[in-house]
């Protein structure tokens, strides 16, 4: 049944003339499958030339050997299945639009994995140099720390050095009074004496 829709088909695009009564019996065999399908001769011609026409976008094809039918798709079980369109489309060559066309698409594909590889990096930058911040800036409070430290311990030093300095002034003072006392105790016992 389905042979005789591809032959329907080919007698289409090759123009060739049968007889009346197998041109009838394929007609007959044709409308039962479109209306198995619930799809008409026009609808079944419509699609198969807007298929072809957008093929020849890309492709050049032997329009004369194309061979688009609409078939049962038969199940696992061996029982007949839900209508399928087939198409065997022979093809001479690929234009060379198309095929600049597909080098133009790799290209951008390239151009966008290499701006995606180039941003995951700006980025693996940018996080190591917030990083490296966050360490300099650790380091300098660290050193700001100790620095502070050091100023408090000289501070300390300082303090206990001016009260050692005091205290030495004091005592150095109170020897010096007491050496005058003697002195003048001495006179004075002189004078007496």
């Amino acid at each position: 049944m389905f042979d005789n829709i591809i032959k329907f088909f080919k007698n289409i695009s090759k123009n060739e003339k049968k007889d009346s009564k197998e041109t009838a019996k394929d007609r007959l065999q044709l409308v039962l499958m479109q209306d198995r399908a619930n799809v008409s001769a026009d609808f079944l011609e419509l699609m198969k030339q807007e298929i072809i026409d957008v093929i020849k976008k890309y492709i050049d094809v032997d329009e004369n050997e194309i061979d688009v039918r609409l078939t049962n798709k038969p199940n696992g079980d061996g029982t007949t299945g839900a209508p399928a369109l087939f198409a065997n489309i022979p093809i001479i060559s690929i234009k060379e639009e198309s095929k600049k066309i597909v080098a133009d698409t790799d290209k951008e594909k390239q151009e966008e994995v290499k701006k995606e590889e180039n941003k995951e990096v700006s980025e693996k930058n940018s996080e190591d140099k917030v990083e490296e911040n966050e360490q300099d800036e650790s380091k300098l409070e660290e050193n700001q720390e100790e620095v502070e430290e050091k100023k408090n311990e000289n501070e300390e030093e300082e303090i206990v050095e001016e009260k050692e300095n005091k205290e030495e002034m004091e005592n150095s003072e109170e020897q010096i009074k007491e050496k005058e006392t003697k002195e003048k105790t001495g006179e004075q016992d002189k004078i007496e004496a």
